[in-house]
């Protein structure tokens, strides 16, 4: 097999084996039971009341979650009961305490509830208590309830109330919050019903001293660097196997790639351009008008698209661009998408972030036979991408299971880099280089070549 061949069937054999590998794997673990946020407020108390003998019966539960400054979550639950059960707990106020933490031990967010006060008005149940480590603080002054953040939890949340709040520090207003929670005066109120039950998938909230584009975007950045904190070592290991594929694919680049066949630049480019357009109006469209797909497919398409457009239009005209020039294009169209996309959800400053080792194989070709220096920093990057991938799919896995994730994670994800590189290259390469390096443009020497 030439090694012109060869390099033509690296992008469908990737695509090809990350689908076999994402279809003969399966979840690893099941995921423990969810965990409920208002312990008291539903069968957990008439559950623990049971066990002291009373028959109680819980009719309305209603919990607010007061967020702090240092971090502390300030509970206060009111659960109607019936007659008989609020007359023996008012009466007992030993027995009361010992029935509400049996219900806050069972599986609950509140590992060690402090300052607990209790007592029975009008036949409700009231309870109060502080947890604290309930957020913390990140850039600017936001507030990211941790609570919430599936990324801290190894199970689920149930919410076992008929309605929660959640109010951030005084002064503060909701920067980001849940799609299945609204936002009411400043705070964030889930209440139960037949299509959204309980907290849904996505569970990430904020509060800002201010809104605005400025307090939505430290939010984004703040959740996603985050997560980046919570990277373990053991992540690393979904970057494996793209880097060890991108690698050998870079090698047959770097040696043979005056085989790969010429292109037509203006062929090319007007088809990625116009392609790229399309990709945006129709994301655009689902986002505002028709709901074609979900919401955050259409961010990760737009952001995408709007990326690839920038690079792909200089791309198709960059005969008279030096390789530094290339790399500074990309890079400053690569930091103008993502600072963006940072107003706009976690999802699509995440595509941003993804989408940058895509949009450098434009000056990894423009460097080809040019420019030594622009090459070896490309080529060190893109090696270096599947491990900061695989640290924004999971940062928390171990080595085994870190080998099952990157089949249908950060395989999948080089593939579609390499996919959508390689017409980039061949356009940064242009059909120049078919020829002496030395003759393209004056700008490199048969010693300086590549």
């Amino acid at each position: 097999m030439t090694a012109r061949r060869l390099a033509l069937l690296a992008v469908p054999a990737l695509l090809v084996c990350s689908s076999l590998a994402a279809v003969a794997v399966g979840p690893a673990t099941a995921a423990p039971p969810p965990e409920a946020v208002c312990g008291v407020c539903g069968d957990g108390l008439a559950d623990a009341a049971e066990n002291e003998g009373i028959r109680l019966t819980a009719e309305y539960g209603a919990a607010t979650i007061r967020v702090d400054e240092s971090g502390t979550g300030h509970w206060a639950a009111r659960v109607r009961v019936d007659d008989r059960s609020a007359d023996r707990l008012a009466a007992n106020a030993t027995l009361r305490e010992r029935v509400v933490r049996a219900s806050l031990d069972r599986r609950t967010v509140v590992d060690d509830p402090r300052n607990l006060h209790t007592s029975v008005a009008n036949d409700t149940l009231v309870v109060t208590f502080d947890q604290p480590d309930v957020a913390h603080e990140s850039l600017g002054g936001v507030v990211l309830v941790d609570l919430l953040d599936p990324r801290t939890r190894r199970s689920g949340l149930d919410l076992e109330a008929d309605e929660l709040r959640i109010e951030g520090p005084n002064g503060t207003v909701v920067s980001r919050a849940p799609p299945a929670g609204t936002v009411e005066d400043g705070a964030v109120v889930w209440r139960p019903t037949d299509d959204e039950p309980g907290f849904g998938s996505d569970t990430r909230l904020a509060f800002a001293p201010s809104d605005g584009p400025g307090a939505r975007a430290l939010t984004t950045v703040g959740f996603v660097a985050f997560g980046v904190g919570l990277a373990e070592p053991g992540a690393l290991v979904l970057g494996l196997a793209p880097a060890l594929g991108l690698g050998a694919l870079l090698v047959v680049v770097r040696r043979w790639g005056d085989e790969l066949p010429t292109v037509d630049p203006s062929r090319l480019g007007y088809v990625l351009t116009r392609a790229s357009a399309v990709a945006v109006l129709a994301a655009f469209g689902s986002i505002f008008w028709l709901d074609l797909v979900a919401p955050a497919v259409a961010e990760t398409v737009l952001t995408f698209a709007v990326l690839y457009a920038l690079v792909g239009n200089l791309a198709a005209d960059a005969d008279s661009l030096s390789a530094r020039g290339a790399l500074a294009w990309t890079l400053g169209a690569a930091v103008l998408v993502a600072v963006a996309a940072s107003t706009v959800s976690i999802v699509a400053l995440q595509t941003a972030l993804l989408s940058v080792p895509a949009v450098l194989w434009f000056p990894l070709g423009r460097a080809h036979g040019r420019d030594r220096g622009v090459a070896a920093l490309v080529t060190l990057s893109l090696l270096a991408a599947p491990f900061g991938g695989a640290v924004l799919y999971a940062p928390s896995a171990s080595p085994v299971l870190g080998l099952v994730l990157s089949a249908f994670t950060t395989v999948p994800w080089a593939a579609a880099t390499v996919a959508f590189g390689v017409p980039l290259y061949l356009l940064g390469r242009g059909p120049d280089d078919t020829g002496d390096p030395s003759e393209a443009d004056g700008r490199a020497s048969p010693a300086s070549a590549d």
